[in-house]
């Protein structure tokens, strides 16, 4: 069952069964390889995935550029079993923990062997969901 106040937050989840928090990206300003980002609960903490719609090879590990606000980041990302995931590092949840809770959107871009994917994911909303992740997490 999910609680009007997760309802109203974008990344809205089940608040008894909640590991994952998703929002997806501003379909008008994005490349269609680009769904987007994900929150979810993993051994030691939260990760942040992006979610794609195109498979890239799993030995692969793209530099992904992420901008919030004025601040911008480089990350080397890596490739879940599917190739529809890129898991960041770290220093990813580090950010959206922290900087990232002051800006409305986040700016995307994966370099790929082809062309770049781009994509914008509005994150309005982000602090709620980490507070509903973190106890469901640590539960884990």
């Amino acid at each position: 069952m999910v609680s009007p106040k997760l309802n109203s937050c974008p990344f809205a989840g089940s608040t008894s069964e909640t590991v994952s928090a998703m929002h997806t990206v501003d379909a008008v300003k994005s490349d269609v390889d680009l769904a987007g980002l994900s929150l979810r609960c993993a051994p030691g903490g939260i990760q942040v995935v992006l979610i794609l719609l195109s498979s890239l090879p799993r030995a692969d590990h793209p530099k992904v550029i992420l901008t919030a606000g004025p601040n911008r980041n480089e990350f080397e990302g890596s490739v879940t079993q599917s190739g529809e995931a890129l898991l960041l590092p770290q220093s990813a949840t580090s950010l959206a923990a922290g900087d990232w809770q002051k800006a409305t959107e986040l700016s995307i871009e994966i370099a790929t062997n082809s062309n770049p994917i781009r994509g914008i994911v509005p994150i309005g909303g982000l602090s709620a969901a980490l507070r509903s992740l973190y106890p469901h997490c640590a539960a884990k």
